[in-house]
């Protein structure tokens, strides 16, 4: 029975104008409050997918995700995982994929004297080098805490920062549709989207992200986006800066 006719043989069952003129003011009212779809992005417009606190045993689906979607990302990498996992920083360098630096073992920047930050930066930096043979020019600062002590730092090492426009809060595990929503709700043209392949301790249960990542690919181009990169394989910064300030911690 379609809901037209349900509607229409309700209405000769109702015999009253008053309660059949409120009925018909909520309906009306209901479909007023269902927001319009997006519009879509101007032609050429890019998106860029990144990921912080790998490599982790979710990597390798992540990675295969991307390759078979032929989408490039950036990754952040912690330089303590990196070396638990040089094989999934190796083959996220063969794939193609930009590697950034996010320290070694992910603390809050501006807490340390500045010997302690060249340090996080540096041995980051070189661990990368050593198993990639390239050496990383984008740094993301842990918590997007960052200051003028940290950021002259990174930028004596070469170092150039990259913050974010779209945070998914995956690393919160809210549930997969509601990662996807975070993501595909809030973006624009030349967004920096966040999201994680692991954890400082590599206990983060990053299940969801793998899960939530091909329907946010396939909603983003469905929408008309197209996928960039931050960085390319040899070294070379690419793409939008990101925002001068972060929009949250991750």
């Amino acid at each position: 029975m379609s809901t037209a006719w349900s509607l229409r043989s309700w209405v000769r069952r109702v015999r009253s104008p008053a309660i059949i003129a409120a009925a018909v003011a909520v309906v009306l009212l209901a479909s007023a409050c269902v927001p319009p779809p997006p519009p879509p992005p101007p032609p050429g417009s890019k998106v860029y997918l990144t990921f912080d606190d790998g490599p982790s045993v979710y990597t390798p689906q992540i990675l295969s995700e991307l390759k078979a979607e032929g989408v490039p990302a950036t990754f952040f990498v912690i330089g303590a995982n990196a070396a638990q996992f040089p094989s999934s920083l190796q083959q996220e360098h063969a794939d193609g994929e930009g590697i950034g630096d996010h320290t070694w073992d992910h603390p809050d920047l501006t807490t340390l004297p500045p010997d302690q930050v060249r340090s996080e930066l540096q041995s980051t930096a070189d661990e990368i080098t050593n198993l990639t043979g390239t050496r990383p020019t984008l740094w993301r600062p842990p918590y997007g805490a960052f200051n003028a002590q940290v950021t002259q730092i990174a930028s004596s090492l070469g170092l150039s920062m990259r913050l974010w426009d779209v945070d998914s809060q995956d690393w919160t595990m809210p549930g997969t549709g509601t990662i996807v929503s975070n993501v595909v709700n809030n973006v624009s043209p030349n967004a920096i989207i966040l999201l994680h392949d692991g954890s400082p301790d590599l206990t983060g249960d990053r299940s969801q992200t793998v899960a939530a990542l091909p329907t946010i690919i396939d909603t983003l181009r469905g929408q008309g986006y197209s996928f960039g990169a931050l960085v390319t394989i040899s070294g070379a910064t690419t793409g939008p800066t990101g925002p001068s300030v972060p929009i949250g911690r991750e």
